[in-house]
């Protein structure tokens, strides 16, 4: 821990001489959906964003299984004017002032509010067995949205089990990408919920086809030696079973870049990812690190949001370490605004590049909207602005 201190210390020390001498290559920032109601409020959010020198700008068109944009097979989210399409508008003032435009699409996660959606046509309604289920059998449509949830529950999830929900899923980005001029898309919640979920029944049903056992079985305990299995076996099926939920996820990547090498334009595709790289496959079996090295994502935004610097930096040596050099290029770290101070985020850029990465992301523009003055010391660590 002293080493670690010390460490830490010694690069807050050398920043201090060198803060802003070197340049991001990236230097992107989350906007949030709530920005995208009006013309005006894109406006406010892009034009900051221009005058600022951010480059890369992810907007949340996709929140909570609604829209941003015109679909033909997801409702426009109640707060847009139906005759106003925020990402039409967002790409055309984008690419005016020469900022790039990713489309921030919400994944697997599909509702989190304490009542249900007002939308009778929304997928939760439509589709419900397409939902996630825990490890007891509970299904999260089948949850009381109003009652008293436990700590770390985030909402109602897509299960990425079903076999109907990634093709689903396809549809929707395949439709982004067809009608609107974006750079990227960026992909968030790409994952499980936690380590729990996983058991949407019809997925069980699935693996059980090829294997021969019921996943839920290794939960309840059934497979085990007291019933007469080996240990070898045991251990063969709980490694085919996660890796069944994380083949799951990627299936979706998969899909996506094939889409990709069919289309002359290039198109972005990023994740937000968990920040420690190995427990990020081992619990939400979201295998970042196998999906920089397979070409499937071209950035991994990693969501380091820690106010503290000893933990952002161990973070960030963990990557190092199981990042390929050559590959470094491909993650964008990503710090958090809502939680420390302007001047901790700088530290944290610093530490950053010091450690070889030349990307970072803000989350997010929304945490101090009322308040852009709060940003000024990060917008000189980027360096000269456009103004």
């Amino acid at each position: 821990m002293i080493r670690q201190i010390f460490i830490i210390v010694f690069i807050l020390i050398k920043i201090s001489f060198s803060e802003g001498s070197s340049s991001l290559e990236s230097k992107g920032i989350w906007i949030v959906r709530h920005s995208l109601y009006s013309k005006e409020d894109i406006d406010s959010a892009l034009i900051y964003a221009y005058n600022s020198g951010y480059n890369k700008l992810f907007v949340q068109i996709r929140g909570r299984g609604d829209a941003f944009y015109n679909s033909k097979y997801v409702k426009k989210n109640s707060n847009i004017n139906n005759e106003f399409d925020p990402l039409a508008y967002a790409v055309q003032l984008g690419h005016a002032l020469g900022l790039e435009i990713h489309a921030w699409f919400n994944t697997y996660i599909l509702w989190s509010a304490n009542l249900k959606p007002e939308d009778s046509n929304h997928i939760l309604f439509k589709n419900p067995h397409w939902t996630e289920a825990d490890q007891y059998g509970k299904m999260d449509y089948a949850i009381e949205l109003s009652a008293n949830k436990y700590p770390g529950w985030e909402g109602v999830f897509l299960s990425p089990l079903h076999p109907q929900v990634n093709q689903y899923l396809f549809t929707l980005i395949k439709e982004i990408i067809d009608n609107y001029d974006i750079d990227g898309v960026h992909l968030d919640y790409i994952r499980f919920q936690d380590k729990f979920y996983g058991f949407n029944p019809t997925g069980c049903e699935e693996f059980d086809k090829i294997y021969g056992i019921d996943p839920r079985d290794l939960s309840r305990g059934l497979i085990s030696q007291r019933f007469g299995y080996e240990q070898s076996y045991i251990d063969s099926i709980q490694y085919l079973w996660k890796q069944y939920k994380v083949e799951s996820i990627n299936n979706l990547l998969i899909m996506l870049k094939e889409y990709k090498m069919q289309l002359n334009q290039r198109i972005i595709i990023s994740t937000a990812v968990k920040p420690h790289i190995i427990e990020s496959k081992e619990r939400w079996f979201q295998d970042w690190k196998s999906w920089i090295e397979l070409d499937l994502i071209d950035y991994a935004l990693v969501m380091n949001y820690t106010p503290k610097n000893l933990e952002f930096n161990k973070l960030i040596e963990l990557i190092n370490q199981n990042i390929n050099i050559e590959d470094k290029h491909k993650v964008i770290i990503g710090i958090a605004a809502y939680n420390q101070e302007a001047k901790s985020v700088v530290d944290k850029i610093n530490i950053s590049k010091l450690n070889g990465f030349n990307g970072i992301s803000i989350f997010s523009y929304n945490a101090h909207e009322e308040d852009l003055n709060w940003f000024e010391p990060i917008i000189r660590t980027f360096g000269p602005s456009r103004n």
